[in-house]
């Protein structure tokens, strides 16, 4: 369940600590793994919706290990459930 990984962070001296990616794929897979943690999200007036992970450093190396094809593999099941978790927070379930 989505809600039991998601923490909420305010402040804006906080978000300034966070890696911040709209992309739904990297978000699933930064999401899925147990090496950042979700902890906020923030709609802009466009309507885009943006996921906060923390820490903000682990979170952009493993972007960077996602685009050079040579990040941690991620089983399967816990990918596309995280996937569906965050469609969950977009589209509300």
């Amino acid at each position: 369940m989505a809600e039991e990984r998601f923490y909420n962070m305010s402040g804006n001296n906080q978000q300034e600590n966070l890696f911040e990616i709209k992309d739904i794929a990297i978000s699933a897979f930064l999401y899925s793994t147990d090496l950042v943690k979700l902890v906020g999200k923030r709609r802009i007036p466009t309507g885009e919706l943006f996921f906060q992970f923390a820490p903000k450093e682990k979170a952009e190396e493993l972007a960077a290990s996602y685009w050079n094809q040579n990040a941690p593999l991620i089983q399967p099941k816990k990918l596309f459930s995280a996937q569906r978790d965050l469609k969950d927070m977009i589209f509300g379930s």
